[in-house]
């Protein structure tokens, strides 16, 4: 079954890309966002493929938080979890620096038990 990205770019919390500080020395090392269920349950598996502006973030750079857990995309490559309407997950990416002020074009790759592999991008400025 396909969804249209339109529909997926829904999961995407507006407003929730952000600078953030990783390593507390009080600049930013890069950003972090919210995703929340509002379309369906469904379990997600395997891979999450990142990009910001064009530029691939490697796996170990991705972490994935999750019902109490905080996982690397490479650890969570083995494992399944079930996401229901109304959960929320934050993702936040290891870039090295924050991102500039002004709009950026995020892409998620993702694949589902259900409907195999899905994807979509959401544009949000920096707060």
């Amino acid at each position: 079954m396909f969804i249209p990205r339109y529909l997926l770019r829904q999961l995407y919390v507006k407003g929730s890309l952000e600078n953030v500080d990783l390593n507390g020395d009080g600049a930013p090392e890069g950003v972090r966002f919210k995703l929340r269920n509002v379309l369906g349950g469904g379990t997600v598996r395997g891979r999450l493929r990142v990009r910001v502006d064009d530029a691939e973030v490697p796996p170990d750079k991705v972490w994935i938080e999750f019902k109490g857990w905080k996982l690397r995309a490479t650890e969570a490559a083995d494992r399944s979890f079930y996401v229901a309407v109304g959960d929320e997950i934050t993702i936040t990416l290891d870039l090295g620096k924050g991102l500039q002020p002004g709009e950026h074009k995020v892409e998620l790759e993702l694949d589902t038990q259900e409907l195999g592999p899905v994807g979509f991008d959401f544009t949000d400025a920096v707060r």
